[in-house]
């Protein structure tokens, strides 16, 4: 990792959209049929949204740099994200466009999928990442195949700026709808050597790698991260398992948890993995603490979803 002395703070890059959430959603109706669901429930979401509504639970100040539409639910995002102590100077106000919408649908039994709508996400670009925002001491990058104008270079090269500053800059790749294309994987390796901690699930790990093991395909892309590099493969209801420099191992089990919901958990693990980290605990001990408050996120309900310290 950078050796350079950044300015304190944390800045999450990513896709900021509403998240439209619909229980109990096992199948889709077939062609002219109506069925009936148990809940629908409407809240800030995106990897930069969730992860930063858990940082400021936990007592963060987390800047938010991404973009909302000129539209009601962009409104709503911004009054949420500020009213919960989010900075939100740098979430740019796309005029004209529309906020994206990711619709969750979930069920007892299974994991959950998505439907969404990128809107503005589809225009927003390296450029509209303000300088003084890649300067803070941790940057993380998410969302990133939902901006597909930071995909590549631009991706690769606000990392670069950012550990050149002395961050210490972490990416959490999400699923690829195209299915991981040989293309895909290649110019992912751009993104990964401008990496200090990678993120992905085990699917995604898998997807990046050819190897389902989740160990052994966190040492693989702990191979292709910048020197010192750590890759933390995040096993849902099993915990996490990560490689890092030298040979070093980690991991954490979870405990066992009556899953209420779990949209956004892999989000919530990472702000539990920033924030123990800004306190200057270890890699294992800051695993320790993510799985910790994913597990603590994924048992609460929307009205009361992110837990401060004091209750974990």
């Amino acid at each position: 990792m950078s050796a350079a002395r950044p300015a304190a703070g944390i800045t999450l890059i990513g896709n900021v959209n509403v998240d439209l959430i619909v229980r109990d959603v096992s199948a889709l109706p077939p062609p002219g049929e109506e069925w009936s669901v148990d809940t629908v429930e409407l809240r800030p979401g995106g990897a930069a949204a969730n992860c930063a509504l858990a940082l400021a639970a936990l007592g963060e100040t987390p800047h938010v740099v991404g973009t909302v539409g000129d539209d009601r639910f962009g409104t709503f995002l911004l009054e949420e994200l500020t009213r919960a102590g989010v900075v939100t100077e740098a979430l740019r106000v796309a005029a004209g466009e529309a906020t994206g919408v990711s619709i969750s649908l979930e069920a007892p039994g299974r994991d959950r999928s998505f439907l969404t709508f990128t809107g503005c996400l589809a225009t927003f670009e390296a450029a509209a990442v303000p300088p003084e925002a890649l300067g803070a001491r941790l940057v993380l990058l998410g969302g990133y195949f939902l901006l597909p104008r930071l995909r590549g270079g631009g991706a690769a090269g606000l990392l670069r700026t950012a550990r050149e500053a002395g961050a210490v800059t972490f990416f959490d790749p999400g699923w690829d709808p195209a299915g991981w294309p040989p293309e895909t994987l290649a110019e992912l390796e751009a993104v990964l050597r401008e990496t200090d901690v990678c993120l992905p699930n085990r699917d995604e790990a898998t997807a990046m790698t050819g190897i389902a093991d989740p160990r052994a395909a966190a040492r693989s892309l702990q191979a292709r991260l910048a020197p010192g590099g750590w890759a933390i493969v995040k096993l849902g209801g099993d915990g996490c398992v990560a490689a890092g420099p030298d040979g070093a191992e980690a991991a954490s089990p979870a405990s066992a948890t009556a899953v209420a919901d779990s949209t956004g958990a892999g989000d919530a693990f990472n702000a539990g993995l920033l924030a123990e980290l800004a306190t200057g605990a270890t890699m294992a001990e800051a695993l320790s603490f993510a799985v910790k408050l994913a597990s603590a996120v994924v048992g609460r309900p929307s009205s009361d979803r992110y837990p401060p310290r004091s209750a974990l």
